[in-house]
């Protein structure tokens, strides 16, 4: 819990900013799509190398709002002025997640339209598949432009000692669960899934913690009835509502093979279990 109101603006504006990265990126990338039918490989190299330049432009701009992200939020937690630590672009602009390459690890989405087309697919159902993993893609590396280089940072400062997840209005409700105010380890992992808006906030040792940032189930008690079920579906509302599950209950995991695995929205009926 940060020491001043001040410290949770700081965030709330490095989120927002972010976002905005991100949805333009996303807006471009997808504005920019186009899968034609005589040359499924050409067309998506064609739109790779505009988006792994734009991706990598974004990383570059989220690199530089983490650095005067982490230096604010300290000082305004200590009172004093800090540098931020020195982060090696080379392993976060250009790259994916797991370190390669954007244009190499990107290969995935064209995989998936051929494999739809030989399973009966159209052409056309083909190019929505391979768009949908494509962007996907695209923000996850975006925001991990941002999210990498907090990591690296949160660990080496001295004056960090963990972090808190902070979602946002929009989050779902696996994130809004896992938002429950616990303070993880500076070099745990920030589990996240496709689209993810949550940020990690530092937690500044030896400062008197005076500001409780309000949980994500405290975020979604303030939702109105009907903007609970547009958040979790119908059913779900309905069981929190009636005391049957919490918000906590819908949190679950999706098995990945070459990443930490995702947070997802439990099935209801694994909920009621």
């Amino acid at each position: 819990m940060p020491a001043s109101v001040r410290s949770l603006r700081i965030t709330d504006a490095y989120q927002a900013r972010l976002k905005q990265v991100a949805a333009r990126v996303g807006d471009l990338t997808a504005a920019r799509w186009d899968l034609a039918p005589s040359d499924f490989d050409g067309s998506y190299s064609a739109w790779r190398q505009v988006a792994v330049e734009a991706v990598s432009r974004a990383q570059r701009e989220n690199l530089r709002l983490t650095n005067g992200y982490l230096a604010a939020f300290v000082a305004s937690e200590t009172g004093r002025r800090i540098r931020p630590p020195v982060i090696d672009s080379e392993k976060y602009v250009g790259k994916s997640r797991d370190g390669r390459d954007l244009s190499e690890a990107w290969d995935s989405p064209v995989i998936k339209a051929k494999v739809a087309i030989s399973k009966g697919k159209t052409v056309e159902e083909a190019s929505d598949i391979a768009k949908a993993a494509a962007q996907q893609l695209v923000s996850l590396d975006t925001w991990h432009g941002a999210r990498g280089p907090l990591s690296e940072g949160m660990t080496v400062m001295v004056q960090v000692e963990g972090f808190t997840r902070v979602p946002s209005g929009e989050s779902c409700a696996a994130c809004l669960a896992a938002a429950d105010g616990t303070v993880f380890a500076t070099d745990d992992i920030f589990q996240i899934h496709a689209e993810c808006d949550c940020v990690a906030e530092p937690e500044v040792e030896d400062v008197p913690q005076a500001v409780q940032r309000p949980t994500g189930a405290e975020m979604f008690n303030e939702l109105t009835p009907a903007e609970q079920a547009a958040r979790v579906g119908d059913a779900a509302a309905e069981a929190i509502q009636d005391g049957r599950i919490t918000l906590s209950d819908l949190k679950g995991h999706s098995p990945m093979v070459n990443e930490p695995d995702w947070i997802t929205q439990r099935p209801l009926a694994d909920a009621l279990k």
